[in-house]
């Protein structure tokens, strides 16, 4: 009964895991976000000039959602869910591992096919982003 247990939930974890990876698609892997891909969603462009490693999130509607990390002095790009497109109220989130401060902009407003160029100061609170069309 137990080894039936751990099994059931090992499988929701696998199931889960793989649901919440479909539209986040990251760089920093090595891999090359594909122009069309990009094209269909916005383009989350990040360079962390701080040395703490950074989770990143979503903030609409008041429901904040994981879209990736980048590591302390590192940089990524992230495709982030279409199905917020168009916003004028998107908020990104930078919360450092230790999980003391963050940085936050926005709101934002973004259409598909836009990028997010966001930079993260080692000063959380000077983080800025724009949105380039």
């Amino acid at each position: 009964m137990v080894n039936a247990r751990i099994i059931t939930i090992l499988i929701a974890s696998v199931t889960l895991a793989g649901a919440c990876n479909r539209y986040v698609q990251s760089s920093a892997s090595g891999g090359v976000i594909d122009p069309a891909d990009a094209a269909k969603t916005v383009v989350l462009q990040v360079s962390n000039q701080s040395t703490s490693p950074m989770e990143l999130r979503t903030i609409q509607n008041g429901r904040s959602q994981f879209v990736g990390s980048v590591g302390g002095s590192d940089s990524t790009s992230i495709l982030l869910d279409p199905q917020l497109f168009p916003t004028g109220s998107l908020y990104i989130a930078a919360i450092p591992s230790g999980g003391r401060g963050r940085a936050l902009v926005g709101p934002l407003s973004a259409g598909k096919g836009d990028r997010i160029q966001f930079n993260i100061q080692p000063a959380l609170d000077q983080s800025r982003a724009i949105v380039v069309r």
